[in-house]
Order: C-alpha cells, then sequence, then structure tokens
C-alpha cells in the first residue's frame, strides 16, 4: 500500500470556499491506496521524487507496462498523452486519483475535494453529493455509508448524460476533523457499476483525516 498525504500547508484559500489554511493548521488529508490500481495523480512537484511532469510520465508508464499482460505501442502512446493533460491539472483543496490496473484496464478518475465544516452537517453532506454539473436523469438516492476513518457519510450514484449516453459517478461526503470531504469516482456506463462501485468504496475505506505528527 500506498501512503499520500496532503498537509494543511498545501491547503490554498479559494474565492469559493473561504478557506484559510491557518484554521487548518496541524491536520492532514491521508489516503492509503493500492498503487497497483491507483495512480496518484501530482498535486504540487515535486511528486513521489519526479521535479517534472516529464520523468513522473515515463516512471508511471513504465510500472503500467509493467503489469499489462501484452502493453501495445498505441496503449503506451495513449496513457502518454492522458497522463500529460493531468500532470497539470493542480487545483486547490483537491487530491486526484486514476484508476488504472493495466492499459486494457477502463480508467477511472476520483477526486477528493474537501474546504472547512460549514452549515448544519446533514444538510451540507447531502448537498456535496446532490451538486453535479451535469445535467442528472433524476436525483440521486441518497444512503448512508461509514468508514472506521472518517465515521458516518452520505452516498449517492448520479446517472447523467454525457455525449449522447449515460454516464454514472460515485459519490461520498464525509465531516471529519475541520473538513467537509466530496470524494467522487467516475464509474462509465451503467454496466459497469457492479464492478467499479466496490473498487471506489474501497479507496474510500483508506482515507482518513488526523492531527499532523
Amino acid at each position: 500500500m500506498t501512503h499520500h498525504e496532503l498537509t494543511s500547508d498545501d491547503i490554498q484559500p479559494t474565492g469559493d470556499d473561504g478557506l484559510d489554511p491557518r484554521t487548518a493548521d496541524g491536520w492532514e488529508v491521508l489516503v492509503e491506496h493500492d498503487p497497483g490500481l491507483w495512480i496518484a495523480l501530482p498535486a504540487r512537484w515535486p511528486h513521489q521524487g519526479h521535479d517534472t511532469a516529464r520523468s513522473w510520465i515515463a516512471a508511471t508508464v513504465r510500472d503500467v507496462v509493467a503489469r499489462t499482460a501484452a502493453p501495445t505501442r498505441a496503449g503506451k502512446k495513449w496513457l502518454v498523452k492522458v497522463l500529460d493533460r493531468l500532470a497539470t491539472w493542480q487545483t486547490p483543496n483537491e487530491l486526484k486519483f486514476m484508476y488504472l490496473p493495466s492499459l486494457s484496464s477502463e480508467l477511472s478518475l476520483l477526486r477528493i475535494q474537501f474546504g472547512l465544516v460549514y452549515g448544519d452537517r446533514e444538510a451540507t453532506l447531502r448537498e456535496l453529493v446532490l451538486e453535479s454539473d451535469l445535467p442528472g436523469i433524476e436525483p440521486p438516492v441518497l444512503e448512508d455509508v461509514t468508514t472506521d476513518s472518517l465515521g458516518l457519510g452520505v452516498y449517492g450514484l448520479r446517472y447523467a448524460e454525457l455525449d449522447g449516453g449515460i454516464t454514472v459517478t460515485s459519490i461520498f461526503a464525509f465531516r471529519s476533523g475541520p473538513f467537509d470531504l466530496r470524494v467522487t469516482c467516475d464509474v462509465g456506463p451503467p454496466e459497469f457499476v457492479p464492478v467499479k462501485v466496490p473498487v471506489a468504496r474501497a479507496f474510500v475505506d483508506g482515507i482518513s483525516i488526523v492531527r499532523a505528527t
């Protein structure tokens, strides 16, 4: 398992949520994940010992190719292009991971977004699950969900229209420590739900908010 963390020093204030890093001083967002399944995207540089995107992309491609049964040249080129785009997609108050066990796997993007706690807990968590930039087919059915580290949260599956088809997003929301967290995972077409939803849930089980040591 790989340990990934974002400390309060990395949290920058934004105009949207008014997050003040000083009020979150001493807290960390920790993520335990399987590097054979998930690729941690750069939240800042250096990242995983790499000072530049170029060296990180090359190392990541080698890792994915090594766990692919029959890698192709086209698959390698595709992954280089994907990583090149994602390497510079760095936004405040957010960690991003890509699910890609091999070049033949269906890619999924998972995002952990967080801000200082605000308002009523239940209302805020429901809002975090329900909000979306995509036109939803119908509002998600909300369910309670619990992890050992984050406690009780809210969960839902959003079905939306995208490029003439249906896409599904798995959404979790928790309040832990000083943060409200929203975790979204692109599931893809509805037929991927039975496979991808358990994967996203297992990932969420590895997230925790702790005091910095």
